[in-house]
């Protein structure tokens, strides 16, 4: 074990809360990698077994890489390797920050200008439906790296 690892047993209870932080980061993205592949497979599907605009390609594919970038950080987070603190919370606040432009843009020039009402609806139903959870676990990361102690943990001995 590394010294990093190790830590003084003031600090074995954050590490607990990290780790269950991680795993659950870690089962979060790995759901939404399996869903956004099945769901970009499905419109490729739908379309006819092809992409000739790219469309779907350009939709899905980003988040797919997205996950896998999120996974793979929250492994390094289980593990206390020193960036992993700063890379998840960079993701998180990312992924966060891309929800809010495509939810503004939605209403100031999508489908929501026209029909906010509705717009509005379906943004509640998809939130009820599962979507919190893409604000609630980045939310948890970013309240629970960002102290100074979760800070002190990751930092190089």
């Amino acid at each position: 074990m590394t010294s990093t690892a190790e830590g003084s047993p003031a600090s074995q209870p954050l590490r607990s809360e990290i780790r269950l932080l991680a795993t659950l980061l870690f089962a979060f993205a790995v759901i939404k990698i399996v869903a956004s592949s099945l769901a970009y497979t499905s419109a490729v599907v739908v379309a006819g077994g092809t992409d000739t605009d790219g469309s779907r390609t350009l939709f899905w594919l980003p988040q797919i890489l997205f996950y896998t970038l999120f996974a793979t950080a929250a492994r390094r987070l289980r593990r206390f390797e020193p960036r992993a603190r700063a890379i998840v919370v960079s993701l998180s606040a990312l992924s966060i920050g891309a929800m809010i432009l495509y939810t503004v843009l939605d209403f100031a020039v999508g489908p929501g200008h026209e029909r906010p009402a509705l717009a509005i609806a379906i943004k509640l139903r998809l939130l009820a439906g599962g979507d919190v959870w893409d604000i609630v676990f980045p939310a948890l990361a970013i309240l629970w790296l960002r102290t100074a102690e979760a800070r002190r943990l990751f930092e190089p001995q």
